[in-house]
């Protein structure tokens, strides 16, 4: 019989073992902000990251005890493990948040206490930092330290604390409600009439007046909401979708949502996510902090109760030009493939294909991939499935923008802006798995 132990030894092994996995992944340690001289965790690591957001001990009071028996042993472990690349991805947003500190000329509280909740949160909605890094982190110092009066994520964590069962009972209700023009039988001529604008759309030979045109004819089709709104119902509209296009899927199709049709959301949840399967939590707080100025929005109220109902919008978004550039989205991302590129349908996705495959770094990882020399497994997951941040990162995009913007027409965002905002995402990605990849590479010794 296995006895027990006292859950400081546990978390220290598990922490432990997390820096070597982390060290042996990345070729670095970022964890050791976030550990102690004898190479245990902080006594503020516990506190403030692995008790509340790892462990979760509120909800698992059994791995809150001071002595752990054999089963509480092997769950804490193994939420740690598990776990352990997020607090990797947060150990760098806090170095990122640290530098904003400075740059603020903030001197006051303690830094720890302060900023490794948010860095872990920051880990979750954006995974590690990227090029945007230092604005996101400029934002959240600002949200720490100079709230906007009853609009910081402090403020919306206590009003989801106060109201979380009649907010929970109001998601309920809006998904019992089941939202129109969602019948298969009017799938198939959307389907087929969105591959012939999308195609007309992204075709290189189009003139930027004959592709505004094409895209407001898109926008104002009511395919893209229909098509938004078939994801909440039984089927595979993006499967169906893409066929149409003539583009094979592969074995890991795009999707926004883990499950077919997408459910409904939890309210509050911390989990690595896609698009549809963020909680209301999440996606108001991601709008937070990413606010230039949250005078100018609602309430918090106001902001969940219009995030419920967005909830059950197409595409979780409003306004039909983010929803036709989430449907354009998903097609473009369903073709790039950077480490095996594959013919595209579409020349806008070829010529994005064409100018991620080129880079170095991709260049590199596919010849070492190639020759059976694997630099990571990790990585090499990541660049063949690129739609999964891709679709996750122009999600956000648009869904900050359908909440401050949603009447924004094809006249303020036109062809030309969709192409930039394609490109932007596809760049943005890449540059995130290029430090990784370098990390890789240094310690293969290549």
């Amino acid at each position: 019989m296995t006895t027990a132990r006292p859950r400081t030894a546990v978390i220290d092994e598990a922490w432990r073992r997390a820096v070597c996995d982390t060290v042996a992944r990345l070729g670095t340690d970022p964890l050791t902000v976030m550990t102690g001289r004898d190479g245990g965790p902080l006594a503020r690591t516990v506190k403030c990251l692995i008790d509340p957001l790892v462990l979760r001990i509120r909800a698992n009071p059994a791995l809150g005890r001071p002595l752990l028996e054999a089963g509480a042993q092997a769950e804490a472990a193994e939420l740690i493990a598990a776990a352990t690349p997020r607090i990797a991805d947060a150990a760098l947003w806090f170095a990122e948040l640290k530098r904003q500190r400075r740059a603020a000329g903030i001197t006051g509280g303690n830094i720890q206490e302060q900023y490794f909740p948010r860095a872990f949160e920051l880990a979750v909605a954006y995974g590690p930092p990227g090029p945007d890094a230092p604005a996101v982190a400029a934002e959240t110092i600002d949200d720490i330290h100079r709230p906007s009066e009853g609009r910081s994520v402090d403020d919306l964590t206590a009003y989801l604390d106060h109201h979380h069962a009649d907010l929970d009972a109001e998601l309920d209700r809006v998904w019992a409600v089941a939202p129109h023009d969602r019948a298969p039988h009017d799938r198939a001529p959307a389907v087929e009439n969105a591959a012939a604008l999308l195609g007309a759309l992204l075709t290189g030979e189009a003139t930027d007046r004959a592709r505004d045109a094409r895209w407001e004819r898109l926008t104002d089709s009511g395919i893209p909401g229909a098509l938004g709104l078939a994801l909440f119902a039984p089927g595979s509209p993006l499967a169906d979708l893409l066929a149409s296009c003539a583009i094979a899927a592969g074995a890991d199709p795009p999707a926004l949502s883990a499950t077919t049709p997408a459910a409904r959301p939890a309210l509050r949840s911390v989990a690595d996510v896609l698009p549809l399967d963020r909680s209301i939590a999440s996606r108001v707080g991601t709008t937070l902090r990413r606010s230039r100025d949250r005078g100018d929005l609602p309430a918090i109220d106001e902001m969940v109760t219009a995030e419920i109902e967005r909830s059950r919008a197409p595409w979780a978004l409003d306004g039909p030009a983010w929803q036709a550039a989430m449907l354009v989205g998903v097609v473009v991302a369903a073709q790039l493939h950077p480490l095996e590129p594959q013919p595209c349908v579409h020349d806008v996705a070829a010529d994005l294909s064409r100018r991620l495959a080129a880079q170095a770094h991709i260049a590199y990882t596919r010849r070492y991939l190639l020759s059976d020399i694997a630099v990571t497994a990790g990585l090499a997951d990541d660049l063949a499935a690129f739609w999964r941040p891709y679709l996750n990162r122009l999600w956000v995009r648009l869904h900050g923008r359908s909440v401050t913007e949603p009447d924004t027409g094809t006249a303020e965002f036109d062809s030309a802006a969709l192409l930039e905002l394609l490109d932007g995402i596809a760049r943005s990605v890449s540059y995130d798995q290029r430090s990784r990849i370098r990390a890789a590479i240094e310690k293969a010794g290549r």
